[in-house]
């Protein structure tokens, strides 16, 4: 029977609802040497979020996941609290992200190796707190990939086979993507349980940023041929900057693949929150909603359907996330 694997215990997939599929509750961004929960305290990060995540709730939002990886505040224990306090499905990770957030032990192993330690996390539980993780959160550099990143690449498609566990990769760079996709290939993962997470970054990249506001002069083709290679190898793409750049540019880029055939590997998020560790009082949190509040009733207007929403925002989280 396929499950989901929350920081509160495994559900049934159908019961993860509404999921915004690429949003923090916290990071820490000082380094890997010197991260820890000696950094933050609990009792303070978990109220000055919780009205944030209670603003999803009242959207009708029912599951969040939460990409913050390890050495870069990842905190089970703050995951469960908030999920008790709030009734939000929290669903966290194993993995690791890049320099500077690499421990140095990291360096030392071939990917077998570093696939165990997180193989053991799925086995045991996160850091004795018996949490399992429900996906696996990877980072790459722009590309080519250095040496740290093509073993983590490696590493994050091992454990896959040995779990199920769909792997979500900070990516943002066409190139970095497709040697990424090339490395998971060879150790025998198929790409539709591969996410490519900041998708929505491919192209605006290669656009001068004076005219991301004036899109009807710019040549988009390039930037649609970008996504539609990746997605002909069968990868995810996840659109989950919604909120940073203009609307205009994710409503167009979406529309695009929708029209194209894709819905079935589109997943959209915001990379939005979190508190801050090291600025006072958490510093600048950007809120959570604008993806229901502001684009969602874009999408509408354009034509969306009710039912190709509900695919974006249920069924296809759904699928990611469910593990046999």
């Amino acid at each position: 029977m396929a499950q989901v694997h929350t920081v509160l215990g495994p559900i049934a997939p159908e019961d993860l609802g509404l999921t915004l599929i690429h949003e923090h509750v916290m990071v820490d961004f000082i380094g890997a040497d010197e991260t820890g929960p000696h950094r933050w305290d609990r009792d303070v990060v978990a109220p000055t979020m919780q009205p944030y995540l209670d603003a999803l709730v009242a959207q009708g939002v029912m599951s969040l996941v939460e990409c913050t990886p390890n050495y870069l505040g990842r905190d089970s224990v703050l995951l469960q609290r908030v999920s008790r306090a709030t009734g939000l499905h929290i669903v966290t990770n194993t993995g690791l992200y890049k320099e500077p957030h690499l421990p140095a032990w990291a360096f030392e192993l071939s990917p077998a190796e570093l696939a165990e330690r997180w193989i053991a996390e799925w086995e045991q539980g996160i850091d004795e707190t018996g949490v399992r993780p429900g996906f696996i959160k990877i980072a790459v550099n722009p590309g080519p990939l250095l040496p740290i990143q093509q073993t983590i690449v490696r590493a994050a498609a091992i454990t896959h086979l040995a779990t199920g566990l769909s792997v979500v990769c900070h990516t943002a760079h066409a190139a970095a993507a497709h040697e990424s996709l090339d490395l998971v290939e060879e150790e025998g993962m198929d790409p539709r349980h591969y996410v490519v997470a900041h998708a929505d970054q491919i192209g605006p990249d290669q656009i001068a940023p004076e005219s991301i506001s004036n899109l009807d002069a710019v040549d988009l083709e390039p930037a649609w041929e970008a996504h539609v290679a990746l997605l002909r190898r069968g990868a995810w793409l996840e659109y989950d900057s919604i909120g940073w750049n203009p609307y205009e540019w994710h409503e167009r880029l979406l529309l695009a693949m929708l029209e194209r055939g894709y819905e079935d590997q589109l997943l959209l998020s915001q990379d939005a929150g979190w508190y801050h560790v090291g600025e006072p009082g958490g510093g600048t949190v950007q809120p959570m909603t604008k993806l229901l509040d502001e684009f969602v009733p874009r999408l509408r207007a354009a034509g969306v359907t009710e039912a190709l929403v509900e695919k974006l925002l249920v069924d296809n989280p759904r699928a990611v996330l469910s593990v046999d």
